[in-house]
């Protein structure tokens, strides 16, 4: 079932966040989705998301270079023969300030509970249980505010002309332009085969900065989408009509999938009876 509307609405993952943070819980909210992933809580706020939507902490620091492999590795290996946070040895050891970290955690977290929202969520289920992530943000973010977040980055893109793949537009255009903010990465990554999500794996940048900068470059005729830029012929040979190519049947959901719906939980801070109606009707592990 799709989660967002065109008003920025994020569906049922509303009141599944709601319930736990109303009855403070303490682990893993796991969301089976498009792209799904866990959403790791402390004590009723969220300190940690993981999705295969948008980059981890982790690859933030080490893809945008702020923090080399070899000083990760080092400050990975001592905070765990110590026994303390990640955080707390990237801070000791000069590698990042700990109020840069926090917002870098805190963008983390807004990034990908926008991503959660975008998609699609087919399952979620609660489990309580002791905080498993490498860089949680302390102190966690508050759900209303995540959420409020998620709506707003999802009016803002609905105003925008965004697509998925794209790629860089001829170097006439290209150089009539002065490029800043690292657009000239941007442009050399678009090739027509990389996504958003991509180029921002690659860049260490969030998805929706990402997609903020490549609708200003589409604007400014840096970029077009990859469908519309069509090959010209060979040179020294007549352009030939390209064929047409049929249209590919598209695989149509089961009927069973489009009219199930999750029971939504009432909030109250007793944890177990509504979070018990987060689980999922079927057998399937819906684990991220």
């Amino acid at each position: 079932m799709t989660v967002t509307s065109d008003d920025g609405s994020v569906g049922p993952l509303r009141e599944a966040l709601g319930v736990c943070a109303a009855a403070g819980m303490s682990g893993a909210l796991r969301v089976t989705g498009r792209p799904g992933g866990a959403i790791h809580f402390a004590d009723g706020q969220v300190v940690a998301i993981e999705t295969p939507g948008a980059p981890s902490p982790e690859v933030l620091l080490l893809r945008s270079h702020r923090v080399t492999e070899s000083d990760w590795d080092a400050a990975f290996a001592a905070a765990a023969v110590a026994g303390r946070p990640m955080s707390t040895e990237l801070v000791a050891r000069q590698l990042m300030g700990a109020g840069e970290l926090e917002i870098l955690l805190r963008t983390a977290v807004a990034d990908a509970i926008f991503v959660l929202a975008s998609g699609t969520v087919e399952e979620y289920r609660a489990e309580p249980g002791q905080l498993e992530f490498v860089l949680p943000l302390q102190p966690g973010a508050e759900t209303d505010w995540l959420l409020a977040e998620a709506s707003r980055r999802i009016r803002v893109l609905a105003t925008l002309p965004h697509q998925d793949r794209v790629v860089a537009a001829s170097a006439m255009s290209a150089d009539s332009v002065r490029l800043g903010d690292g657009q000239d990465e941007i442009l050399a990554l678009a090739d027509g085969r990389r996504t958003t999500r991509d180029i921002a794996f690659a860049l260490g940048r969030g998805v929706y900065a990402t997609t903020l900068a490549l609708a200003r470059l589409r604007a400014a005729g840096q970029l077009v989408t990859a469908s519309s830029r069509a090959p010209g012929p060979a040179q020294g040979q007549p352009a030939q009509e390209q064929p047409v190519r049929p249209a590919l049947p598209r695989r149509q959901p089961e009927p069973a999938r489009q009219e199930r719906r999750h029971r939504l939980p009432s909030r109250t801070p007793d944890l177990r009876a509504p979070l018990s109606l987060l689980r999922p009707r079927s057998g399937r592990d819906p684990g991220s």
